[in-house]
């Protein structure tokens, strides 16, 4: 029989508290700004880089190659982004932010005080769980 102590138990909670947060987050942020977190972090990274291929983004954002593939599918259809044939290598797609992309951003970037907010709020949850 397995027995989880009530100390455990009670960082599990705390867990599941971060847990329903970030889902939160990423709810509202959808509302907020019609790109889900995902597809933010992806603009952002073009932002910050100008061009990029795909492999480079699912790095730098921690997605599969499938699942980035998809959020590119996805803010292209938005026209954020578009997508190049690479000059040295034909067979790799490069891609970068449109004007209406970088207009997402700024648009994002208004509402920094809401997030940064909530980031604080996340922070002391998770100092909670660490702090003994």
């Amino acid at each position: 029989m397995f027995i989880i102590s009530v100390g455990i138990m009670i960082y599990l909670i705390r867990l599941k508290n971060i847990q329903k947060a970030l889902y939160t987050l990423d709810k509202e942020f959808l509302e907020d700004n019609s790109v889900t977190l995902n597809e933010a972090f992806i603009l952002y990274s073009l932002y910050n880089k100008k061009t990029s291929c795909a492999s480079y983004l699912s790095n730098q954002i921690g997605l599969s190659n499938s699942r980035t593939s998809r959020i590119l599918e996805n803010l292209e259809i938005k026209k954020y982004i578009i997508r190049r044939i690479g000059k040295p290598d034909k067979r790799k797609m490069i891609f970068s932010l449109t004007d209406k992309g970088r207009e997402k951003i700024k648009e994002i970037q208004s509402r920094e005080n809401k997030y940064t907010e909530f980031i604080i709020r996340l922070v002391k949850m998770i100092k909670e769980i660490i702090t003994p």
